[in-house]
């Protein structure tokens, strides 16, 4: 009984510790994110040279014939209604109660965690020529979009998982492109609102792999 309890928990545990690994690294990318593209001149720069001002006045939109659609896209993934009954899918697809809640704390604990940074971290004026102090890290769509395709990867088995990993990252792509097309956000935002999504996911993929591993220990002993 014990080399079969060995052999059922391992596994369980061996990716409960990588997803806390894959979660710190992605957290370390996140404030490294932060601290050079919001706080250093250099990203700063950068961040500015691929979302310029229009040239119509004081706004980032860009004009391009793809405004209009990036807009239509934004508009459609602002309904609440809709990403509810989005994430309520994602619940009712999952067979065991703790893989709903950690659905469902993956979705709103992005949102709300976007909302709080967007609050906290301060973008400096740091003289850079064209660049706003107005702060919009993290991008609280792209943390929402990402947020609800981790979902789903959570309540799926493994063998479903690629019919929405493809296109799900397809829409992430999109949403990003289409707030930095509007003016939203910059590159450093859409990169950060998709970090903190990853993050939450990780850390609620290895509880529920020391979950199961709990669950089978009991069952076997």
């Amino acid at each position: 009984m014990t080399s079969l309890l060995t052999r059922t928990t391992a596994p369980a545990h061996r990716h409960g510790g990588r997803y806390l690994t894959a979660a710190v690294a992605c957290l370390s990318a996140l404030g490294l994110t932060c601290a050079v593209f919001v706080w250093t001149p250099g990203g700063q720069s950068f961040d500015t040279a691929l979302l310029p001002l229009s040239e119509r006045g004081a706004s980032y939109e860009q004009d391009t014939a793809l405004l209009g659609p990036a807009k239509a896209v934004l508009a459609f993934l602002g309904d609440e209604l809709l990403l509810g009954v989005v994430l309520l899918a994602a619940v009712l697809l999952s067979r065991r109660l703790w893989t709903s809640v950690a659905a469902v704390g993956v979705v709103l604990g992005s949102l709300g965690t976007a909302r709080v940074l967007k609050q906290v971290v301060a973008r400096p004026d740091l003289d850079v020529v064209g660049s706003s102090t107005h702060n919009s890290f993290p991008s609280g769509h792209v943390a929402v979009v990402t947020a609800l395709v981790l979902a789903f990867l959570l309540v799926l088995p493994p063998a479903a998982r690629w019919w929405v990993l493809v296109p799900g990252v397809a829409s992430v792509v999109v949403v990003g492109a289409s707030t930095m097309i509007t003016g939203w956000h910059r590159l450093s935002d859409v990169v950060g609102g998709a970090l903190v999504a990853v993050v939450l996911y990780c850390l609620a993929a290895a509880a529920l792999a020391d979950d199961r591993a709990s669950s089978a220990a009991r069952d076997d002993s």
